[in-house]
This record gives C-alpha cells, structure tokens and sequence, in this order.
C-alpha cells in the first residue's frame, strides 16, 4: 500500500473512534513523531541521558502503570 492509501485507511478507521482516549493517543502519537522530526531532539536526549544517569528517572512499571491509566477507558 502506498503512503496516500495507508493514510485514507487511518482517516477512515479514525472516524469510526468513539472513544476521547483514543483520539488523545492518536494526537499524542502525532506530537511525538512531530518531535522526532525537530532540530532540539538531540538536546532532549542529552538531557533525558543525563537524568537517567543521575537516576532522576521512573521505574518501567511506574511509566507503564501511568501510561495505562491515562488511556484507559
């Protein structure tokens, strides 16, 4: 599938959603792509590598845990 059919297939599933948590997801999924495409990505990962080595950051389970409730239903 070219990128034009596979973006007419997200638009037409994106329509059916009737559920607000999916929608966010979808921005947010959006925003962070967006972001990855930015000049300052290489300073926030300098940044978030220098937290992870001063051990200012969260557990897996605890960003899991957040992650799942935010999107929950």
């Amino acid at each position: 599938m070219n990128i034009v059919a596979e973006k007419k297939e997200i638009i037409k599933r994106l329509n059916e959603v009737e559920d607000l948590s999916v929608i966010d997801a979808v921005k947010d999924l959006l925003d962070f792509a967006q972001t990855m495409n930015d000049d300052k990505l290489e300073a926030e990962l300098e940044i978030a590598l220098k937290q992870s080595d001063n051990r200012e950051v969260s557990p897996h389970h605890e960003v899991w845990a957040e992650i799942r409730n935010r999107y929950k239903k």
